[in-house]
């Protein structure tokens, strides 16, 4: 295989149903990369609509999935596809600033021991989305789990998502709408965790790094938009189980090894009972809105 290109991000695209979403996206993306080269490939996971087909419009590589394989493992198979030295992995649903993207390799250029680095991130409409987040510890986990929904500023959901970082810092975890990795850092930790479906495959893939040695880092001078629950919009019930099944497969990953592990029956039951909430929850709004 040829040598990396450290002069080429290569953008990882996931779709789903995500054709209302990628004008927006797209439109934004060269402006975001330059200087830099664009290597652009598309991995759509059996959308019905014309997500795929934007995707090639636009001129990306498409791989279009016969079944649906999950984003961490369409993840890898996009990165595996591009010789990139750089590997940008954004959400659809992610609108990018001009010069953002280059902002970034450039940061996470200046130090070899950054692996992976994220921008500041915003909703739509300006206001701050929790980015350069920290991994919860069990009573902060369940208490955020269980009170997040009712009540958005309970102590233990503003400890979770962290004070707001000001200056470039290194971090738990960072959100996976807009992700940039250095290529050798994410093929030293063999990429994504392919046994996350769905939710949560960013928050490991934090910390495979922070367990390999390499600097999880947040530059709030880089800001992004992100329209807040878009992916959530076809298939929610699904979705609704494979965050509570990656949660629990998540808090058991981290607690490899510790005490904290023997929990986890209490962390399931836990999690079973947001999750019947979140489905009565999310009938009801549909019940309403149709």
């Amino acid at each position: 295989m040829p040598a990396r290109d450290d002069k080429t991000v290569g953008l990882v695209l996931v779709t789903y149903q995500s054709a209302e979403d990628l004008p927006p996206f797209l439109e934004s993306l060269p402006a975001a990369v330059e200087p830099y080269t664009l290597d652009f490939v598309g991995v759509d996971n059996t959308s019905t609509d014309s997500s795929a087909d934007l995707v090639e419009a636009f001129g990306g590589t498409v791989i279009r999935n016969s079944k649906n394989v999950g984003l961490a493992a369409a993840i890898n198979q996009g990165a595996a596809a591009t010789n990139a030295g750089w590997i940008l992995v954004a959400n659809p649903d992610t609108r990018l600033a001009p010069g953002s993207i280059a902002a970034l390799v450039d940061t996470a250029a200046a130090d070899d021991r950054i692996g992976m680095i994220g921008p500041r991130v915003a909703r739509l409409d300006g206001t701050p989305y929790p980015t350069g987040r920290r991994f919860p510890s069990l009573a902060v986990g369940i208490a955020h789990a269980l009170l997040g929904g009712v009540w958005p500023e309970n102590p233990a959901t503003r400890r979770y998502f962290g004070e707001p970082v000001t200056a470039i810092s290194d971090v738990d975890w960072i959100s996976g709408c807009c992700m940039l990795f250095r290529r050798e850092a994410f093929d030293a930790i063999g990429g994504f965790d392919t046994r996350y479906f769905l939710y949560f495959e960013e928050t490991k893939v934090a910390l495979d790094m922070h367990r390999a040695g390499w600097r999880v880092v947040l530059d709030p001078s880089v800001e992004i938009r992100h329209r807040e629950g878009g992916s959530m919009r076809s298939a929610p019930f699904r979705k609704i189980r494979s965050h509570h099944r990656s949660a629990l497969r998540f808090y058991c990953d981290y607690h490899q090894g510790s005490p904290w592990l023997l929990f986890a029956p209490v962390v399931a039951a836990g999690l079973v009972v947001r999750g019947a909430l979140s489905v009565l929850r999310t009938a009801i709004t549909q019940r309403l809105t149709h």
